[in-house]
């Protein structure tokens, strides 16, 4: 048994989020903001917006109100996307935006950020990864002092194009999809630049929030754990079914930083 079925994971959309007015797309979700103890923001590109559903866990409980400030296809950076991209001057307005953004609502405290790494133009001699990292330090040095914690969540395993049509033969032939489809953990890993850059930091504002145990063995990565479908696309994108299932583990591993903030 696999929820939902590779077909039907692209029909269903992403957690519930109000959109509110504001001068970038915003929406909101989590706990009420008047009762609530804290007010965070969720940032980045579409590998940031399919950790919501995991966030929306975690803030509940946490009595934290959350805003939604991604954007598809536009990492958070003070880099410029490579020559060729086509949302190179929308991610550049966006950026730029969203630091107005971040200005105009100072009782943002906390950001939970993640990208996928794209090409950036790099200066010579700089090499694509130095270029990346700092891109993602630059911009995260331009959120105002209000933003007093930044989580940087490690992005996801990669999978490639034969998974989820292996998943979708796995459940026709009732075989386990999740351990017939597994890949290599060593290929699936890549280099993540907002790790890089907030390791790099060694700053205590800035912290990582590593979660690839939740889909990873030592050597191998599944696309199907417990009955749930992992991947809803090729572009390593969750499902909300699953990003849920990961939100007691983000709350885990929030609250053990939170031992650390004054």
């Amino acid at each position: 048994m696999v929820v939902p079925t590779p077909s039907a994971a692209l029909l269903i959309p992403g957690a519930p989020c109000t959109p509110i007015e504001a001068v970038i797309p915003v929406c909101t979700f989590g706990a009420a903001s008047a009762g609530a103890t804290a007010s965070v923001a969720l940032l980045g590109d579409s590998h940031a917006e399919h950790w919501r559903a995991a966030l929306q866990v975690a803030s509940q409980a946490l009595d934290w109100s959350a805003y939604d400030v991604t954007h598809p296809s536009c990492p958070f950076t003070k880099a410029i996307l490579a020559q060729g991209n086509p949302q190179r001057d929308a991610c550049i307005d966006w950026n730029q935006d969203v630091l107005q953004w971040f200005d105009q609502n100072p009782q943002i405290s906390t950001v939970i950020t993640s990208d996928h790494p794209g090409l950036v133009m790099t200066a010579p001699g700089v090499s694509e990864t130095a270029a990346r990292v700092a891109g993602i330090t630059s911009a995260w040095a331009a959120l105002p002092a209000t933003v007093k914690h930044i989580i940087v969540i490690r992005d996801d395993p990669q999978i490639d194009g034969g998974t989820l049509p292996c998943v979708t033969k796995a459940i026709a032939e009732h075989e386990d999809a999740g351990l017939r489809c597994a890949f290599p953990r060593s290929g699936a890993l890549h280099v993540d630049p907002d790790v890089l850059a907030a390791e790099k930091l060694h700053s205590s504002r800035v912290q990582i929030v590593d979660l690839t145990n939740f889909f990873c063995g030592s050597r191998l990565c599944y696309p199907v754990i417990g009955g749930a479908l992992v991947y809803k696309d090729d572009f390593d994108h969750m499902t909300s079914t699953y990003s849920t299932t990961l939100g007691p583990y983000l709350l885990r591993s929030i609250r053990k930083l939170m031992t650390s903030w004054h």
